[in-house]
């Protein structure tokens, strides 16, 4: 029979997660699990040579007992000869500025500390003393919140530089190893407090399924996290190529897909497609919620055009005939800009810039839809500004006699509804000169009496 370390050094390996000379940065709270982490690193530092660097996160939370979880890993860092650094912050008024709750806020405070600290050293790994009773815990929460393929896989043994050295210890064998040891651990009263979700399913739900249904329903989940953790890569890896087939078109704020070629694919194979198109637009983007994934297979199969499901305060998901777009709304969304003739605009959707030309060195370009020549003189008699459209304008397009209302100009041009707000118009005064790309104005048009000629210059702005 092996004993613990032997265990974890096998979990290491197995998983190929340290090598010889790495640099670990481990999470060490002062609970029974992340000290127990942290004396098998020593361990393991005496066989690999890695370097280890112990870091504690004071939350601030329960006050004298915070710090005193503080002093037990600082004072065990002394004794074994490993680097530590600490850091406080004040996890309540975190979460209360940016309005979530105090553990996301915790979890979110610890990964930028990891980073900070990690930013020190050259390609380091952060080490979080995750365990397969966490592991239970967080694929029945996923269960019971509503997830899919990904979700039902839980915590991964490695994520980018993220490694969970402890996902195959039992928290029984975690105590018996910390008693056998003598590795001082302190005990964090928050964890008794069923009204936390996660707490509840460890202190009332798995008993009671364990006394009521299965008694061997830890090992039944983890199992279950495990077929579905190959399944996801088998998974991943018909997404990929279901994405290059269905990919129309790609910029820094959007991906279009062909809804015809996505609809041949199982939920689960679309539902990957989404991910991956969102980790193209955003590396932070967001986790998202399997009934929004649901809300986007109805979108896909019976939506119309117009249809709009959000996935986050800046991303979303909409229908534009036999489009799927995933738009990222940049935060840097313009609202206008009063032009100079000769000056040069950008926002983060396209550029634009004016050249004035006298009639004499006039030559058009006629086969460039965002290129177009106006009169200057025309022009010069008000303020020119480029600025977003609006609902109910109307513009006399050139070689009519009639205006024509803007929104159906784009429906005529069949523009996607979330790439109205990009494009620009060009106005003079109150009156429209140019819907960027798509119709000039008669009345600024280049007559008989012209001198001189103001050159538009338009361009959307790609990946």
């Amino acid at each position: 029979m092996f004993s613990f370390y032997e265990n974890f050094s096998a979990f290491l390996a197995q998983y190929a997660l340290l090598k010889k000379n790495s640099t670990v940065i481990a999470g060490v709270s002062g609970g029974v699990d992340s000290m127990v982490m942290l004396k098998c690193l020593l361990e393991y530092r005496k066989e690999m040579k890695i370097n280890l660097i112990a870091t504690h996160l004071n939350h601030q939370i329960r006050g004298r007992a915070a710090d005193l979880d503080e002093a037990t890993v600082r004072n065990f860092c002394q004794e074994n000869d490993c680097k530590f650094v600490s850091k406080t912050v004040n996890i309540k008024e975190m979460a209360r500025k940016r309005h979530v709750s105090v553990e996301m806020a915790g979890r979110d405070a610890r990964y930028q500390f990891f980073k900070e600290v990690g930013d020190n050293y050259p390609n380091p790994l952060i080490a979080t003393a995750h365990t397969a009773n966490d592991q239970v815990e967080t694929v029945l929460y996923r269960i019971l919140k509503g997830t899919g393929i990904n979700g039902l896989q839980g915590i991964r043994v490695k994520r980018d530089n993220i490694i969970r050295p402890l996902l195959f210890a039992r928290k029984a064998d975690i105590y018996a190893y910390a008693r056998e040891n003598h590795i001082p651990y302190r005990e964090d009263h928050t964890n008794t407090d069923t009204t936390i979700p996660r707490n509840y399913i460890r202190q009332t739900l798995i008993p009671s399924i364990k006394s009521e249904i299965n008694p061997s329903v830890e090992r039944s989940i983890l199992h279950l996290s495990e077929v579905f953790s190959d399944l996801d890569q088998l998974n991943k890896t018909s997404a990929k190529k279901a994405l290059k087939k269905c990919l129309i078109r790609q910029t820094s704020t959007e991906i279009a897909l062909d809804i015809s070629h996505l609809k041949k694919y199982f939920n689960s194979v679309i539902f990957e497609v989404i991910r991956e198109s969102l980790s193209i637009l955003h590396s932070n983007a967001t986790t998202i919620d399997y009934n929004i994934m649901d809300n986007i297979s109805s979108l896909i199969h019976f939506g119309q055009t117009g249809n709009i499901q959000k996935i986050s305060d800046n991303i979303t998901v909409s229908l534009n005939r036999n489009e799927l777009i995933i738009q990222k709304n940049d935060p840097q969304n313009w609202t206008g800009f009063e032009i100079i003739p000769g000056k040069h605009y950008s926002s983060a959707f396209f550029n634009f810039r004016t050249e004035v030309l006298s009639i004499c060195k006039f030559k058009p370009d006629n086969e460039n839809k965002n290129v177009e020549y106006v009169d200057f003189d025309k022009i010069a008699v008000s303020p020119l500004f480029l600025r977003p459209w609006q609902k109910a304008e109307r513009v006399v397009p050139l070689g009519s006699s009639h205006s024509k209302k803007v929104s159906d100009i784009f429906i005529d041009q069949k523009v996607a509804l979330h790439k109205k707000e990009q494009i620009p118009i060009l106005i003079c005064g109150k009156s429209i000169v140019w819907v960027c790309g798509y119709k000039l104005s008669d009345l600024y048009k280049i007559d008989s009496t012209t001198t001189q000629i103001l050159k538009l210059i338009y361009e959307e702005t790609a990946l």
